[in-house]
């Protein structure tokens, strides 16, 4: 579940490859043995305590070709020290009734740390991981979703979907994901092909046939949409109103997308009426299209956040490509399927969804242990290349107010992983960077009342990590 303040993810953030973060520790974008300066330390929260939104580190400008990283090649850990130095905060009275944990070397997927690893635990928001590695492995990450008008009957235009739901109601930002894309854009581009026609009147209808689907998942609460803590799954949507709580979810994200066009094309001086949704013809003339950043960039951006309808979205696209029907049994099988056919033992994996909303999930943390390291391994370029961009421990995403407490700051910058977060449940899983300059993997979710609140066993499981990273682990 996303945290309730948006942050930016520009499309020149750098690409931080998991294989090598030395390359950010040398552009001082993290802190490190490489720093060329000491990264400065935010204030400590209170155990137990939401921290302020302060950052360990300061958002970095892109290095010269950054591209091509370094590997980190650290001596190679071993699982008796890993047992050792985790002993402590595995033990912390913070942590819940049940807790799994799978700790993994990220270059040669040695096991050093299981516990519970094979048991079926809700997991929550790192339902994502998997979803993002069927999308990575079905999608072309480099290619932008695009939403075009194309004519339609006489004196209508169509506003056809294709998956971006983070249009800007306005002008599109070319320096930010979220509002990419503009529909004041796409309006000027179909008013000077209207009015060259000789017409000053238009009805803009819609066609929503790309990835259809319903707007939500059926084991999902109401209270997800009513409270905002989720937007409605869409092919077409506004940055404007992705999930921001307590404002409720909007009613219809394509209505609202077809009527902010409406209004942009007023704004250009034609008379506009509001269509209905129809199926454009398959060779209708384009007269205008904008595209989103590149899918790598908004796939991104959902990880960062966390946010649930999207990441539903994008797997229904995934899923579409792949012939697959978009209503929820469909996909979360499909995303199933798609990884047992690339190896994966999947056993113990319910989805109740794709993005870790819905009752009845359940992932052992050896499935995420194992999916992570088909990444950071070299042996999946696609899923490297969606592991960085995983929030970053202090700085941004769902980890910018993590890894801010004094017995865990030191490993701020240093942990890219997904959160998870829901009653009764907190989890993480991701890389991180040990004392010797080798990357490990690792994924812990814990179950059960919280005995001191949640914040609590969320710094417990940072400590848990911070421990890894302070490890000289050979």
């Amino acid at each position: 579940m996303r945290r309730w303040h948006k942050v930016g993810a520009g499309a020149g953030v750098v690409l931080i490859v998991v294989l090598g973060y030395g390359t950010l520790d040398v552009y001082d974008v993290v802190p490190g043995v490489l720093t060329l300066q000491d990264a400065p330390q935010p204030p400590v929260p209170e155990p137990g305590h939401a921290a302020a939104a302060a950052k360990s580190v300061k958002p970095p400008a892109a290095p010269p070709s950054p591209s091509v990283l370094p590997a980190l090649e650290g001596a190679e850990p071993t699982a008796a020290r890993i047992k050792a130095i985790t002993a402590g905060p595995l033990a912390s009275k913070n942590l819940t009734s049940t807790v799994a944990v799978t700790v993994r070397d990220a270059t040669t997927g040695a096991h050093l740390l299981d516990r519970g690893a094979n048991k079926a635990v809700t997991p929550a928001s790192v339902t994502k991981l998997l979803s993002a590695w069927a999308i990575a492995n079905t999608m072309n990450l480099s290619k932008p979703l695009t939403t075009k008008v194309v004519a339609g009957a006489t004196g209508h235009v169509v506003l056809v979907a294709g998956g971006d739901t983070a249009l800007s109601p306005g002008r599109g930002n070319p320096n930010k994901v979220d509002g990419h894309a503009g529909l004041a854009d796409l309006a000027a581009q179909v008013a000077e092909k209207v009015k060259a026609a000789g017409r000053s009147t238009v009805i803009v209808d819609y066609d929503t046939s790309y990835a259809p689907g319903p707007f939500a998942v059926p084991g999902w609460s109401p209270d997800f949409l009513s409270v905002g803590y989720t937007t409605r799954i869409a092919q077409l949507g506004l940055s404007i109103e992705r999930a921001d709580p307590p404002r409720p979810a909007a009613a219809n994200p394509n209505v609202d997308t077809q009527r902010a066009l409406v209004k942009d094309l007023s704004a250009q001086g034609l008379t506009v009426r509001t269509g209905a949704k129809v199926r454009a013809a398959a060779d209708a003339a384009v007269l205008g299209k904008v595209e989103s950043s590149p899918l790598i960039d908004v796939l991104g951006m959902a990880l960062q956040d966390s946010d649930d309808a999207m990441v539903e979205s994008l797997t229904r696209q995934a899923a579409f490509a792949d012939g697959v029907a978009g209503d929820n049994a469909s996909v979360t099988h499909w995303v199933v399927r798609t990884l047992t056919k690339a190896g994966f033992d999947m056993a113990g994996v319910h989805l109740g969804d794709v993005c870790g909303l819905a009752e009845g999930t359940t992932i052992p943390v050896r499935v995420l242990g194992d999916v992570l390291t088909s990444g950071t391994s070299g042996h999946n370029p696609a899923f490297q290349e969606v592991l960085s961009r995983l929030p970053v421990g202090g700085w941004n995403g769902t980890l910018d107010d993590r890894f801010l407490q004094v017995t865990n700051s030191s490993a701020a910058g240093w942990v890219r992983a997904k959160t998870g977060s829901l009653n009764l449940v907190s989890s993480l899983a991701g890389t991180v960077v040990d004392k010797d300059g080798r990357l490990l993997v690792f994924a812990i979710i814990a179950n059960g009342a919280f005995p001191d609140g949640v914040w609590a066993t969320r710094a417990a499981i940072d400590n848990i990590v911070a421990d890894l990273a302070k490890c000289g682990c050979s």
